[in-house]
């Protein structure tokens, strides 16, 4: 019986960090280079992340309207958040886990941010953002 119990307390252990393990692996940040099509940088998530990210979200200011949102030259940044957030607005409203930004060098405060609702849908979104806090936490600049 102690045998089975001591089991059973090394799988639930197990489990348990290789769980912690997967989540440290899911927080990477990852920045992708559209023109190489690389991921050219990956970074631990945190809480100042978050905080530019929900930044970000309540600088949106209208739905994509082009139908290739996705330009030639710039970066993709996926950033998974530490803490989900509901997002409310008059184009969406969910919970939010994850969120890419799309940097376009050129037009400096203005970018994309596509969110994902709860059918993992994805939603662009035009922002008007100072990238300038982000990527230099990031070490982009």
């Amino acid at each position: 019986m102690k045998k089975a119990i001591k089991i059973m307390l090394l799988f639930l252990c197990f489990f348990i960090f290789d769980k912690q393990q997967i989540n440290a692996e899911n927080l990477k940040i990852k920045v992708l280079d559209i023109e190489t099509s690389n991921i050219i940088k990956e970074i631990e998530s945190s809480e100042e992340i978050d905080a530019e990210i929900q930044k970000a979200i309540r600088s949106i200011k209208r739905v994509t309207v082009q139908a290739n949102p996705i330009p030639k030259k710039g970066y993709l940044i996926k950033i998974p958040l530490t803490k989900s957030i509901k997002v409310k607005n008059k184009w969406f409203e969910d919970i939010v886990s994850e969120v890419l930004l799309l940097y376009i060098p050129e037009t400096k405060n203005e970018g994309k941010i596509i969110l994902y609702n709860d059918e993992n849908n994805p939603m662009f979104f035009d922002i008007e953002y100072v990238f300038s806090p982000l990527l230099k936490k990031l070490n982009l600049e």
